[in-house]
């Protein structure tokens, strides 16, 4: 059970480095995305790269063909880079941006520069930290997290623990609350649908996490009846 892995573990040796990670995600109970997450080699030090592609079906409505990639420390979890190439109802869009651990400063593609507070995740290093976490039931952790330019405080705890000889387990039931704008502007005019609906005040997304594999095997946010919800293809249902 990853509960007996120290919280010090490196961050890298606890990542799929074969098999990508395929999750199908729906919206009103239809699919309508696909998502690919890989393990890389490429342009540089080992990353993650998150593919979000429309079904043909839908592109009529909104079209989306995204890629993610995110470098972290391998000893700290916390980021190292971020970048992103959008492609979202025929607008093109990308951003990287770059932290550094010794002047504690972001540095944007446009060549601007802001604060970067020690801890500070960004959206994808977040989810990261929060799946290899070994949480205790109850246990809650503050967050700040970084979005394109705007940090939030973000509260993530662990609501439930579903034991191995359980239906479904054993599972970790976790959730992460945007509870206050600290502070920053929006690098970008506009963004991705992904980032735009994440992050707010008030917002909650949920996670269903497989300690064992150390993934997500769903994750949800939004207000219902429009949640978003993504799932992890083959993968036992939610409990």
């Amino acid at each position: 059970m990853r509960h007996l892995v120290a919280a010090s573990a490196a961050v890298w040796s606890l990542l799929p480095a074969t098999e990508p990670l395929e999750y199908t995600v729906t919206w009103l109970g239809v699919p309508v995305v696909d998502i690919t997450i890989r393990h890389s080699e490429n342009a540089g030090p080992p990353h993650l790269e998150y593919h979000a592609r429309t079904r043909s079906w839908f592109e009529r409505f909104y079209s989306v063909d995204n890629r993610y990639r995110i470098w972290v420390d391998p000893a700290t979890g916390e980021p190292t880079r971020y970048e992103k190439d959008v492609l979202e109802r025929g607008r093109r869009d990308d951003l990287w941006a770059r932290f550094d651990a010794d002047s504690r400063t972001i540095t944007y593609a446009n060549g601007l520069h802001r604060p970067w507070p020690s801890g500070t995740h960004t959206l994808f290093s977040a989810l990261l930290w929060m799946q290899r976490h070994p949480w205790s039931l109850a246990e809650q952790r503050p967050l700040q997290v970084e979005v394109e330019g705007v940090t939030w405080q973000v509260s993530a705890r662990c609501t439930a623990l579903v034991p191995a000889d359980q239906p479904n387990g054993p599972l970790e039931i976790l959730e992460a609350h945007f509870e206050a704008r600290v502070s920053g502007e929006p690098v970008l005019s506009t963004t991705d649908i992904l980032t735009a609906m994440l992050p707010g005040k008030g917002h909650r997304l949920r996670l269903g996490v497989d300690p064992d594999r150390q993934e997500a095997v769903w994750v949800e946010f939004g207000p219902k009846p429009f949640q978003v919800r993504a799932k992890l293809v083959s993968s036992p249902e939610e409990h």
